[in-house]
């Protein structure tokens, strides 16, 4: 038997690593995890299969309660046959794009706006013509209820990702994205991973029962010892959802035919399979490829029959073996696209649906035997007589257009880990951990800027607030794990249930609900496109917010005539754009009571320990109470939450204001006791719906307020400057070395630096040792230890992936590495410096934020070092929200573009980051009109040539120098801004 060919083994790498890929819930955007679909699905399940109807709620879209019950709604009856005769269906396809056909195809295929409209349909195009064909031929003309319940499944989960996008981009800055930022992708696998702990277990909807009482046969009782009269009993019970309560049974064939195989024609071809994802499709791919080999083949066959006699042979004695061949491959392609949708399901229930937790093992496993099964033979078989190389190669790519191909040879180069961290950042170890432990990132992530994109802007968030402002759980970190969201406590998720339960509906529901909204003075209009079903005809992305609000394309009939019959059904939710008006409040104001005439707030003034935290609150001068909490961390340390700002409220003993933290705000009204010893109170996020009880008491008796000084005699006062200036510390912008060769103490480990080297390649590879310090066993997985290689010019990368000590090249560990108590352990951090012109300076090792442990590497050298090209300012700091600011200087380049050189200084106790993007400088360009500086980060050094890393990390007390572009000369102030503050730089300041 012949080897595989290059371009054989180069397709099938390819399709692997895409393949492998999507059994890796490592990159996609999930909205919902799987596991919040499932049970907000499951939820609604069993209030449909209760009595046949859904209980619809009736909100306050303004004041964000849940007002009481609007009324109970007959289903559809052929939806409801449906969810009686095939809940398992149901429940696979709750999974949608996120299974099917498969997740890199739902992904960058079905959630994005990237289909046609379909013929004859007015409703929107993207993820809308997606689903209205699967509506339209797995309901309208389908009367299987396998496949009924399937498709009635696959348009639940668009519910949910409706309402749960909207909420995560507004946190993470918009809609996924690795580029041009990856914080921002990070981000959404951090939020979305850990609602996903916080949801509650998902009990079937449909109970199971166990008959007791042994067996009828009288000898078997009388061996058992039981009565000789048989007292049997029949049990009920709703067990927990598990992997054998899901299935495809049945609609296999509905899955191969309408989102696997684009048959020539179809409406897959014609108007789904579309935009750039498809190059990394498997049904597209072989679909595309299939098409093309048929095409031949009918050409061929048409050719033969216009001849005849000697001249039919001889034609067929020529091409008829190539012919026959392309035969063949087709029938392996069938076979292999008509076994994809059990492949993807066996996946979806190894990851999801397994009861164990998510099973990587297992998927790789099926993926392999796809591979070994289908794969190779789907990509061309050599064999002697006619597919070569050339001959394998040159079908490809007449078939095939160039970015399939680009995509499929690109995936060959490298590894699955190395392509996987080349397009996200990071490692598959690295993101895993992120989504297995996001509540040990949130707050490294969620309180960084960065990730905003497209107009969008992320939201500052940490773990305590978000887990008291938005899922209202009384947890400062994750202390206890029970604790659980409800559904009426989360307005997506409520949203999401009160949707779903409105597409159930038929005819007669649809009637009734209109009925009742309008005797409420609400009127829903007619629904877009070409079907009833509430859910279709307005969703363009499943991947966009506020898809409800029309956005230029339709409005759902419940969103029409102005929002009035939405502001009944559903809550305001955060992340949701300003769209419905206000209530009229001209009566509220007439009648308000007079204020109270204000209070002294000195008696306010003291230590205070409250529900989140420890505050010590002050009266400043301008009359306002201030104070800074300290929130514990789930570790029992403290850190800085929010800033408090406190004025009188009014009335006596209530006191009003903001808690404030970087770019997140919330409302807060405090209600003191008499002696001022306690208060009650509330906080409200900016944009939430609803409010958190807030409680605090003394810690001790308040400090007496100091009498006011005498004003001292006037003096005439020095020029306001026109933005406060932060002093420069005195210290050296390094930091202090640890010793070489011995142990350090960090946390759970000691760290002893063994040595470093420079690779051939331009990598730096950091040898270390830690020892176990702790009476347990340890974990050292990718992520426990963090490396960060600084070089002179203060710019950082970070890596936490480790391999090998004890290999000549660096090779990967077959498991993770377990260091028993007192046991030493080594390995070593491969790492790319900033720049090669810049020299190295140390290396800091840390297990977390709280101690790290630096070790020279200035004696490393990876190529020629060049001189800076400008020098340093002597100007004073301005402040950002995390970082200080100062301008170096502003030089024209030979290419005639302007340079802008300036210092980042990190002020704070933490590492911080800046990427491309998050800092934006601005200024006059020659047609008077404001530019902005390119998002690339260069270094200082030599001539402007590599751009810097997409992060580049800032260690705490030290300063980076940097270098951005202006494409275009520039003149007058320059504006620097993060996002959150901006500062203005004029000549010589």
């Amino acid at each position: 038997m012949l080897k595989p060919s290059r371009a054989r083994r180069a397709l099938i790498s390819g399709i692997c690593g895409v393949a492998i890929l999507a059994s890796l819930p490592a990159t996609p955007a999930y909205a919902w995890k799987p596991k919040t679909h499932i049970y907000l699905a499951e939820e609604v399940l069993r209030d449909a299969l209760d009595n046949g109807k859904v209980t619809i709620y009736q909100t306050d879209y303004h004041t964000g309660r849940i007002v009481g019950v609007l009324g109970e709604y007959p289903v559809d009856p052929a939806i409801l046959a449906a969810l009686r005769a095939a809940p398992q269906q149901f429940r696979a396809g709750v999974l949608g794009p996120d299974a099917y056909p498969d997740i890199l195809t739902g992904q960058q295929v079905i959630h994005p706006e990237a289909a046609h409209a379909l013929d004859n349909d007015s409703g929107a195009a993207g993820s809308n013509a997606w689903l209205s064909h699967l509506w339209r031929r797995g309901f309208v003309e389908s009367d299987s209820p396998q496949v009924r319940a399937f498709t009635i499944g696959y348009l639940t989960h668009a519910a949910g990702d409706v309402f749960a996008h909207t909420f995560v981009n507004h946190f993470a800055g918009g809609e996924f994205a690795l580029t041009p930022d990856p914080t921002n992708a990070v981000k959404h696998l951090v939020l979305e991973g850990y609602i996903g702990k916080r949801t509650p277990s998902t009990v079937s909807a449909v109970s199971s029962s166990v008959t007791t009482g042994g067996p009828l046969n009288g000898r078997k009782r009388e061996d058992l010892g039981l009565e000789p009269e048989v007292n049997r009993s029949r049990s009920t019970y709703f067990g927990t959802i598990t992997q054998d309560q899901t299935s495809i049974a049945g609609v296999e064939g509905f899955i191969y035919e309408e989102l696997t195989y684009a048959r020539p024609g179809s409406v897959l071809e014609r108007s789904l399979m579309k935009g750039e994802g498809t190059t990394r499709s498997i049904p597209f791919v072989f679909s595309t490829l299939r098409n093309g080999l048929q095409a031949e083949v009918e050409a061929y066959d048409r050719e033969r029959m216009s001849r005849s006699g000697p001249a039919r042979l001889a034609y067929a004695a020529t091409h008829g073996p190539v012919a026959e061949y392309k035969r063949a491959w087709i029938k392996d392609i069938d076979d292999g696209l008509a076994a994809f949708p059990a492949v993807s399901h066996e996946i979806a229930r190894a990851i999801v649906y397994n009861e164990g937790g998510s099973d990587m093992a297992r998927a790789k496993a099926v993926m392999d035997q796809y591979v070994v099964d289908h794969l190779a033979s789907m990509a061309g078989t050599p064999d002697a007589v006619v597919a070569t190389a050339a001959f394998i190669s040159g079908v490809i790519d007449a078939i095939l257009p160039p970015p399939a191909r680009e995509a499929l040879r690109a995936m060959m180069q490298a590894p699955m880990d190395l392509l996987i961290k080349g397009v996200s950042g990071r490692t598959a170890d690295e993101w895993a951990d992120y989504l297995k432990n996001p509540e040990t990132h949130f707050d490294e992530l969620m309180t960084r800027p960065g990730g905003g994109h497209g107009g969008e802007s992320d939201h500052l968030i940490d773990l305590a607030t978000f887990n008291r402002d938005y899922l209202k759980i009384e947890d400062p970190g994750y202390q206890n794990a029970s604790l659980k969201w409800k559904i009426e406590d989360l307005p997506p998720a409520f949203n999401t249930v009160q949707l779903t339960k409105l597409m159930l509906l038929g005819d007669a529901g649809l009637e009734q609900i209109k009925t009742d909204l309008a005797a409420k003075g609400a009127a829903m209009g007619e629904n877009p496109g070409q079907f009833r079903n509430l859910l279709l005809g307005w969703i363009r992305s499943l991947d966009a917010g506020n898809q409800w609000q029309g956005g230029g394309g339709p409005q759902p009939a419940f969103a029409a005539q102005g929002g009035s019959a939405w502001r009944l059904l559903f809550l305001n939710q955060v992340g949701e754009r300003p769209w419905i008006a206000g209530p009229d409040s001209a009566d509220d104001a007439a009648t308000s009571p007079p204020s109270a005439p204000a209070q002294d707030l000195a008696p306010f003034a003291g230590d205070w320990v409250t529900t989140y935290g420890r505050v010590t609150l002050t009266v400043d001068q301008d009359g306002v109470l201030r104070g800074r909490l300290m929130v514990r961390d789930s570790d029992g340390g403290e850190r800085e939450g929010e800033r408090l700002e406190l004025r009188d409220g009014g009335q006596t003993g209530v006191l009003t204001g903001a808690s404030v933290y970087a770019a997140h705000r919330s409302d807060v009204v405090l209600t003191f006791d008499a002696e001022r010893r306690t208060f009650t109170g509330t906080s409200q996020a900016e944009g939430a719906t609803s409010k958190s009880n807030w409680n605090g008491q003394r810690a001790a008796a308040p400090a007496p307020q100091p009498e006011p000084a005498p004003t001292p005699a006037p003096t005439p006062a020095p020029a306001p400057a026109t933005t406060p200036e932060t002093t420069p510390p005195s210290a050296s912008p390094g930091r202090p070395v640890a010793q070489a060769g011995v142990f350090h103490e960090l946390e759970d480990f000691d760290v002893r630096f063994d040595r470093a080297v420079a690779a051939r390649n331009g990598s730096v590879q950091v040898f270390l040792t830690v020892r176990n310090t702790t009476p347990s066993n340890r974990s050292i997985g990718a992520g426990v230890f963090k490396a960060v290689m600084t070089d002179i010019d203060g710019v950082g990368v970070s890596e936490s992936q480790i391999w090998r000590a004890t290999s000549e090249a660096p090779e990967s560990f077959d498991a993770t590495p377990v260091v028993g108590p007192g046991e030493e352990f080594s390995f070593r951090f491969v790492m790319s410096p900033a720049s090669r012109v810049s020299p190295l300076s140390t290396v800091a090792i840390r297990e977390s934020d709280a101690r790290s442990i630096a070790f020279d590497v200035s004696g490393v050298t990876v190529g020629p070092v060049a001189p800076p090209a400008a020098g340093a300012g002597s100007g004073g700091f301005k402040a950002l929200s995390e970082l200080d600011v100062r301008i170096d200087s502003v030089a024209r380049a030979r290419d005639g573009r302007m340079e802008v050189f300036l210092t980042l200084r990190n002020p704070g106790d933490r590492i911080r980051t800046t990427s491309k993007g998050w800092i934006k400088i601005s200024a006059q360009g020659p047609d008077g009109v404001r530019i902005t500086t390119r998002s690339a980060l260069y270094p200082v050094r030599g001539p402007r040539s590599a751009e810097l890393p997409l992060l580049v990390y800032i260690e705490p007390g030290r300063e980076a120098r940097l270098r951005y572009l202006f494409e275009a000369p520039v003149s007058g102030p320059l504006t620097i801004s993060d996002g959150s503050i901006e500062q203005v730089f004029t000549a010589g300041r």
